[in-house]
């Protein structure tokens, strides 16, 4: 008998957290990394992505009765090189705290097909949202506003991207980190009738890099600067950010050199070279203005070397000024700011990797921000009006 409680205690003690949230959410177990193969523009592309839903059954059940989610679906778009499932500590807070409970993190390699326009960023910004589309149609969801940007076709594993009969509109709100910084605010500008918050954190494009070396060399300085964390209880979360970055550019590459044979393009051989000079564009309204977006939020690492905060005007170090931040959103969201979004500008503690090493303050500010946290339930006796 005694032996029989002790299995029993033991077998439950292994439940993953994900199965015990019976009136509440718990952050779920890390879910598997998908792939997708996306034809578009002449070639075909390796994709991934991670679907988090930390909904508990009874709110699965509630939106699918209503026909509408408590919040806008977040998209989160990684940094430079990591894959979908890096920052899961940052991303699982973000699914498990926000009014929805779902983000989706979809991963592309360079786009580096036949029409040169398309190329890069911009050919992200149709293979992204094809992601995206494909992952919330397999839960009954539709992207809310959605309009193409090119006529060309996109096929998802083969198929068409059709609607799905019956599906509940969504809303989506665009969160990026580092180089993903600039693909959310280029994702909230392409589809402007789709997206109606953007959060950044540690984000690029707020800077004139005269050079892509300039760049490179900056972020290397903070590679040397983030290897310290391995003495300071950080060493996972600096390993795995590392071994992500590495993966994903090697990865990436290895994968453009059989293409390059195949097409007899030798040109796809540069592709994470046009990577990593995408991640120097410099975002203003003058080339991706937000007008229709809701709210927006961003955050600078305060120990970060390589995005640094007083480079933006942001002197700090702990706190922004009213005058600060002012000039910040005239400067880099003018069209925002006159249409009466809500912005918020911080600086936090943390390096490059903030997101992931103070990942539940970065995420409860993200969420605060973007007004997409799980509503604080009411005192007892309060009654609605």
């Amino acid at each position: 008998m005694r032996n029989g409680m002790f299995l029993l205690v033991a077998s439950l003690c292994l439940v993953p957290g994900s199965l015990w949230s019976a009136g509440e959410r718990l952050i779920p177990e890390k879910p598997k990394t998908q792939c997708l193969k996306i034809a578009f523009n002449g070639e075909t592309l390796s994709a991934y992505y991670l679907l988090i839903d930390a909904r508990t059954t009874g709110e699965q059940e509630a939106d699918s009765a209503r026909g509408a989610l408590n919040g806008s679906v977040l998209v989160f778009f990684q940094g430079h090189g990591q894959r979908p499932g890096d920052a899961y500590k940052f991303t699982s807070k973000l699914a498990a705290g926000s009014a929805a409970g779902i983000v989706v993190v979809p991963v592309v390699d360079t786009p580096y097909g036949t029409d040169a326009a398309w190329r890069g960023d911009r050919g992200k910004d149709v293979v992204l949202m094809a992601i995206v589309r494909h992952v919330l149609a397999g839960l009954g969801l539709t992207v809310d506003g959605y309009q193409p940007l090119t006529d060309m076709p996109v096929a998802v594993d083969g198929k068409d991207l059709s609607e799905v009969e019956k599906a509940i509109p969504v809303k989506l709100a665009a969160v990026g980190w580092s180089h993903g910084g600039i693909v959310a605010r280029r994702m909230a500008h392409a589809y402007p009738q789709s997206f109606v918050g953007l959060g950044q954190v540690c984000p690029a494009g707020y800077k004139h890099w005269g050079c892509t070396g300039a760049l490179i060399g900056r972020f290397t300085w903070e590679g040397m600067h983030i290897s310290t964390l391995v003495f300071r209880g950080h060493a996972i979360d600096t390993l795995g950010c590392g071994w992500g970055l590495t993966r994903g550019i090697t990865g990436d590459f290895c994968r453009s050199v059989p293409k390059a044979v195949v097409d007899l393009q030798p040109s796809k051989l540069g592709r994470s070279w046009r990577d990593v000079r995408d991640c120097c564009l410099y975002c203003d309204d003058t080339n991706l203005p937000l007008t229709s977006i809701n709210n927006i939020v961003v955050i600078f690492g305060r120990d970060d070397f390589c995005i640094r905060h007083a480079d933006y005007g942001l002197h700090g170090p702990d706190t922004v000024s009213d005058a600060d931040a002012a000039e910040f959103w005239q400067t880099y969201y003018p069209g925002a700011q006159a249409s009466g979004a809500k912005l918020d500008v911080r600086i936090m503690p943390g390096m490059h990797v903030g997101p992931v090493t103070e990942s539940e303050s970065y995420a409860r500010t993200i969420l605060t921000g973007m007004d997409e946290g799980v509503p604080s339930p009411a005192p007892a006796g309060d009654t609605k009006p």
